[in-house]
Order: C-alpha cells, then sequence, then structure tokens
C-alpha cells in the first residue's frame, strides 16, 4: 500500500510512457502534415470528440469505482481479521478456565490454550500467504509443532484446516469441562467470523473484474487517443500535439489506476498491506501472551508498505 504523500513520476512514467510516445509520434506527423503539407482534411469537428471524451471519463470513473470498492473491501476485511484474532486470544485467555476437573481430563491433553493462541498466529501468516499463493510452512514451522505442520501439508487450503484444528481444539475444552456451553458457543462464533472473512477473501482473490471491464476502456481509450488530434490539430496547429499528449496521458492514467488497485491480493505497492497487519496481530498476540521478545513492526520502505 502506497502511504507517501506523493508519487515521484519515475514510478508512474514506466507504466504509460510506452503508450505515449508511440502516441506523441503520431501527434507530430499529424501536425506537420495539417501545417507544412496544407492536408486541411485531417482536422474533425470538436463537439463529437467532447461528447466522446465525456462518455469515456463516465466509463472509467465507473470502473475505476468498481476496483476501489474491492480495495477497499480487502482492507474492511483484514481489519476485521485483526479484531477478530484479538478477540479471540482474548476469549482462549480468559473463558477457558485453565484446568479441568480431574473426573473429566481427557487423554490425550488438548492443546493448552497459550498453543492455540499460537495456532491463531500461525493462521494469520498462513492466510497472508495463501492469499498470495506463497509457501505458509516457512511461518508455521516457527509457531507449530512438527506433527501438526505434517498434517497442514496434505491440505489443498491451510488456512481452512487450522480453523477446522482450533474447533476441534475448543470441542476436547469444552468435553473437558472448562467450557460452559455459552462460552462454547462465543468461541465457536468467533471461529465463524474468521471463516466468514477467508471467505470474503478468497471471493475477492478469485473473482476478477469481469474482463469486459479491461478490454473495452483499453480499446475506447485507444481509439479516442487515435481521433482525439484530428479535433485539434485546426485550432492549436504544431501544438496539437503536445494538448493531445496531455488528455491521453490522463485516459491512460485513469486505466492503469483502475486495473493496479482492482486484485488487491497479489503482493504488489498497491495492495492490501497483509504482511503490516499480519505482523501487528502477531505483535498483539503475543503480548497477551506476556512475550517480551516482540518482532519489529514493519515499516514502509521508500513510502510503501506491504
Amino acid at each position: 500500500m502506497i502511504v507517501r504523500d506523493h508519487l515521484p513520476l519515475r514510478r508512474t512514467w514506466p507504466h504509460v510512457s510506452r503508450k505515449l510516445t508511440g502516441l506523441f509520434a503520431i501527434y507530430m506527423a499529424i501536425a506537420l502534415g495539417h501545417s507544412h503539407l496544407g492536408w486541411e482534411w485531417l482536422s474533425l469537428p470538436t463537439l463529437p470528440l467532447a461528447i466522446i471524451g465525456g462518455a469515456l471519463s463516465v466509463f472509467l470513473g465507473f470502473r475505476n469505482n468498481s476496483a476501489y470498492d474491492r480495495w477497499w473491501e480487502a482492507r474492511t476485511l483484514w481489519g476485521g481479521l485483526v479484531n477478530s484474532s484479538r478477540t479471540f486470544s482474548r476469549q482462549v485467555l480468559t473463558i477457558v478456565d485453565e484446568t479441568a476437573a480431574p473426573e473429566k481430563e481427557l487423554s490425550p491433553r488438548p492443546m493448552s490454550r497459550e498453543s492455540l493462541v499460537e495456532l491463531q498466529i500461525a493462521y494469520v501468516h498462513a492466510l497472508r500467504c495463501h492469499l498470495r499463493k506463497q509457501n505458509p510452512f516457512p511461518e508455521l514451522e516457527k509457531w507449530l509443532p512438527a506433527e501438526i505442520v505434517g498434517y497442514l501439508r496434505g491440505q489443498k487450503n491451510v488456512p481452512i484446516a487450522m480453523l477446522m484444528l482450533k474447533a476441534q481444539v475448543i470441542r476436547q475444552y469444552f468435553d473437558e469441562g472448562r467450557l460452559d456451553s455459552f462460552r462454547y458457543a462465543t468461541l465457536d462464533r468467533t471461529l465463524s467470523d474468521l471463516c466468514n472473512i477467508q471467505g470474503a477473501c478468497e471471493r475477492i482473490k478469485n473473482t476478477p473484474l469481469p474482463r469486459q471491464y479491461h478490454h473495452f476502456p483499453r480499446l475506447l481509450i485507444a481509439i479516442y487517443s487515435l481521433i482525439l488530434p484530428f479535433g485539434l490539430v485546426d485550432g492549436l496547429g504544431i501544438l496539437m500535439p503536445v494538448a493531445a499528449a496531455v488528455v491521453s496521458f490522463i485516459f491512460v492514467s485513469l486505466d492503469t489506476i483502475g486495473e493496479e488497485i482492482e486484485d488487491p491480493f497479489e503482493n504488489t505497492v498497491h495492495d492490501t498491506p497483509m504482511s503490516n497487519l499480519s505482523r501487528a496481530i502477531e505483535i498483539n498476540l503475543r503480548q497477551n501472551l506476556g512475550h517480551m521478545d516482540l518482532p519489529p513492526e514493519v515499516r514502509p520502505v521508500d513510502g510503501f508498505v506491504y
């Protein structure tokens, strides 16, 4: 995610330079043909171009609003993940009894409360890797026993398998008598919230914007950029290439912005800062466990946070 106050031209220009360079060459040829060779037929009325440009702006605005809605929903979902993780940690450490009644103690003993909180930390890191299509096991090996990591290696959806593990541990707490039915239902609702958040993130990840929103804006911008100089050359003459290039830059930039933010889980500078949020959750939950050796926060690098 971009957190700096401004974007340097060196980061913006590469995305549009190739298109604008080619268009500027065409604009120069048209301007020279009209001004020096007397090709009057190269000029067109400006009114149709103004109407087409207005309609194209509305189309691009709608597409970019749809892309921004996806980006903002992704950030909202990860904000919900932060809150649900804190809630789960607090509930596990406060409403689960530390020990069971002797006559109800199970064998083997279920996972400790502290280990269950560590499982939640591992879940957050696994979800981040799952959405970015990265290998989660280097992160999981830091938090989980080898037998659990071995079990998870055989799972298609690692975060969902981890939610199931947490549900099984909570059920064991209930069977031991460390939870009553009300507290058990409370913890189960928190697990349902986590499952809903993951499902919504997977929906955004696996359902791109309709391809028509890619093809037609790009096609219409190309057509408009090619006919634009014919409407400006009669009034601006040799200065037309500069004016036409500025207008084309606006439309090409709007198209590029929409394309960059529509997929918020691709591990680019435009995405939801999942590494930063994962580390924040890890710090919060480790503090709840009383750990003193906390990792550093993820800081922005050159104005970008991941």
